[in-house]
């Protein structure tokens, strides 16, 4: 009875946490005139999501000039070729104001929280299940502090983050908008079992 409770206590030790992640960044270039827009986007590798147990979607931008922005766009590439074929969600800062577009734009919400000028982020994290579909949000934050879309439910929200959904996305910045750029994150996570 004692070896075997050393046994087990040895394997409950020696019981690690192991995450693989993958990480995909696009940096929006900047427009030749404060007056244009400026955009570059990534399809996703094949398989990603379903393997995933967390997904990270953030977009930062330096909104210091007056009247700049910006935007990323959540779609489907062309056959895994760019450019999207069609907008699923988008999510971007707008005069000052953090916004939300999804069902395909039919649906627009707005964040309450002000924006001050500065460098600025808004990230989102949601849990997926085994097979990659969404099943709750963990954060929504801008620059760290809770973000809170009026009259958006959490259920809309992922919806229209549902990776099923989407296998590219675009970061666009506008009106001289600088360091803009969107980052997914998706996270792996499992158990590993070393015996000894």
């Amino acid at each position: 009875m004692r070896k075997w409770f050393l046994m087990s206590a040895a394997l409950a030790a020696s019981a690690q946490m192991v995450s693989a992640s993958v990480s995909v960044r696009v940096d929006a270039p900047l427009a030749a005139h404060d007056d244009l827009e400026a955009s570059s986007a990534v399809a996703l590798a094949p398989g990603v999501f379903p393997a995933a147990r967390t997904l990270r979607v953030e977009l930062s931008l330096d909104n210091s000039v007056t009247g700049s922005g910006a935007e990323l766009h959540l779609g489907k590439a062309q056959g895994g070729r760019l450019p999207l074929a069609g907008t699923v969600t988008t999510i971007g800062l707008e005069d000052g104001t953090w916004f939300i577009r999804g069902d395909r734009h039919r649906q627009h919400f707005t964040a309450a929280n002000p924006v001050t000028a500065g460098v600025r982020t808004l990230a989102v994290r949601m849990r997926l299940d085994a097979g990659g579909a969404p099943m709750k949000i963990d954060r929504l934050d801008a620059d760290g502090k809770p973000l809170t879309f009026e009259g958006l439910d959490g259920a809309a929200l992922l919806s229209w983050l549902d990776p099923g959904r989407w296998d590219a996305f675009k970061v666009l910045s506008r009106g001289g908008a600088n360091g803009v750029r969107a980052t997914v994150k998706v996270y792996a996570e499992g158990t590993l079992f070393i015996l000894r």
